[in-house]
């Protein structure tokens, strides 16, 4: 990604804060789902930490040598831990 598009995310993402946390629980858990978002509890260490896949399973279709196709996957994954006391 260029710098460009990585500001241009990073703007989007702001605005989209604020409609998740207003939103019903059923809007928030497709959204989530379709970033694949994965939160996984630690009980030792009372953190959680929290997977997402931004453009996983989006593929750009590339010809080669006429018919044969390939597919050019562009995935960007996000981690961090958050502790939760």
């Amino acid at each position: 990604m260029t710098q460009d598009e990585i500001r241009q995310l990073v703007t989007a993402l702001g605005d989209i804060v604020t409609v998740l946390r207003n939103a019903h629980a059923e809007d928030k858990a497709e959204v989530y789902r379709q970033l694949n978002l994965r939160l996984v509890y630690d009980p030792e260490t009372t953190t959680v930490r929290a997977d997402v896949s931004l453009g996983a399973n989006r593929g750009e279709k590339v010809g080669v040598r006429g018919a044969t196709q390939t597919y050019s996957q562009h995935t960007v994954r996000l981690s961090t831990t958050i502790p939760l006391k």
